[in-house]
């Protein structure tokens, strides 16, 4: 997924913090993970958290209640039933992977 800058939603440049110590480039991965709809939002929210944050666009929802039945189950206190959305698999398993980095 592009966002309209050709960057990748999960662009490493987005998140990585690079600095020059003794001469030489350190990289850090940040700390705390956010992930916001909007590769925009992403942008702008990452001004304001800092090199501390990694802030991910996921383009959109990425799991939905299915049409074809109740979407939530009624015996178990409403408990939702989620299901992928068609197209987002990929993209959810690279969010996933980068949650258990954070």
């Amino acid at each position: 997924m592009d966002s309209a800058d050709g960057r990748s939603a999960l662009d490493p440049d987005e998140y990585i913090s690079k600095k020059a110590v003794n001469g030489r480039m350190e990289v850090s991965m940040a700390k705390n993970l956010v992930i916001v709809e909007s590769p925009a939002k992403a942008k702008t929210i990452k001004k304001f958290l800092g090199s501390n944050y990694q802030v991910i666009a996921s383009n959109g929802h990425v799991r939905d209640l299915p049409k074809s039945q109740m979407g939530v189950d009624i015996e178990n206190d409403f408990e939702p039933k989620y299901i992928t959305i068609r197209g987002k698999g990929e993209l959810l398993s690279q969010l996933k992977k980068e949650v258990k980095k954070a």
